[in-house]
């Protein structure tokens, strides 16, 4: 049971890490430190607006589609009580 979380979790952590990069939420950028040990200096960069706009942008597309759901269904309700009272009525 642990190695298959382990492995959901890994799975998890990279698509993330993945679409971050893809979304432009993380940026990596190197510079040459002019020392004798020939250093290499990296940084991450997370830019947070871009992930609250995107996830807000995701809330909302959530929103509407389960909106859009819901009406369906309410609609399919409808159509199957119809059926069934003409089912249920009494032949002529």
């Amino acid at each position: 049971m642990k190695s298959a979380f382990g492995k959901l979790l890994l799975i998890l952590t990279l698509s993330v890490i993945g679409i971050g990069f893809y979304r432009g939420w993380f940026t990596v950028a190197s510079r040459s430190l002019e020392t004798p040990t020939k250093q290499v200096g990296v940084s991450l960069t997370v830019d947070q607006d871009k992930v609250s706009e995107d996830a807000r942008r995701v809330k909302a597309e959530a929103a509407e589609l389960t909106g859009k759901v819901t009406e369906e269904a309410k609609e399919l309700e409808v159509q199957v009580k119809d059926r069934s009272r003409i089912d249920k009525s009494p032949p002529q």
